[in-house]
């Protein structure tokens, strides 16, 4: 007769370990030789993923489902400083409260409160400053608007709505009216333009000049001031 046929109690007396609270603690002691290496496994894997999952995710959160699509693509920076040097490799310096790249082209630059300062070939020391302004960064040249005030080291000021200033070659000009002053008097014209050393100003079109201790005279044409 086999084994499986016998009755229970026939089965305790053949083998009478089989069911004692040994027995079932061996076998739970067996079992839980497999299972617990193959938990720690698991969960040494969930460490070592899991930071990676919620990196991932933060990213995607902050980087895109937060932000709108405009503000992703333009980029934008404060208390901006660009630096170059011109065609004799003389430094120049411009600077911003607010820098924007303009979308889709890398080499306009729309500027806050631009500031500008460079020195001429002459080694005369000029400083510019305006409202707003736009750095052209390939050709090196800043349009300002807005109150844009010049200042010369020899003791010139001037001051127009717009005017445009070639870092590379150390050239200002302006095409509205200006009005200006220095140590020898005033001057208002309907333009301007700083050239040769950066030692002589060029007044255009009509122009009304004030000397100190003179009489006003008025002039039709333009003509270069020290």
């Amino acid at each position: 007769m086999a084994e499986a046929e016998l009755p229970a109690s026939r089965r305790r007396r053949l083998h009478p370990l089989a069911d004692t609270p040994f027995a079932r603690h061996s076998r739970f002691v067996g079992i839980m030789k497999i299972a617990l290496p193959s938990l720690a496994a698991i969960l040494l894997g969930l460490v070592v993923v899991w930071p990676k999952l919620t990196l991932e995710d933060s990213r995607f959160q902050v980087g895109f489902a937060k932000l709108p699509s405009k503000d992703v693509e333009t980029l934008a920076m404060q208390n901006a400083r660009y630096y170059g040097v011109d065609e004799s490799n003389r430094p120049f310096a411009v600077s911003s409260d607010l820098a924007v790249q303009e979308p889709g082209d890398r080499d306009l630059i729309r500027l806050k409160a631009p500031k500008a300062d460079f020195t001429s070939t002459g080694g005369a020391n000029i400083v510019v400053d305006a409202l707003s302004g736009i750095y052209h960064q390939s050709s090196k040249l800043l349009d300002l608007t807005g109150e844009v005030n010049l200042y010369h080291d020899a003791g010139y000021e001037l001051h127009t709505a717009s005017a445009t200033i070639d870092l590379g070659r150390n050239l200002a000009r302006g095409v509205e009216p200006v009005e200006g002053h220095g140590p020898q008097g005033q001057i208002r014209s309907m333009g301007f333009e700083l050239q040769g050393k950066g030692r002589e100003i060029t007044f255009s079109g009509k122009s009304h000049l004030t000397l100190r201790g003179a009489s006003p005279k008025t002039q039709s044409k333009g003509a270069p001031r020290r």
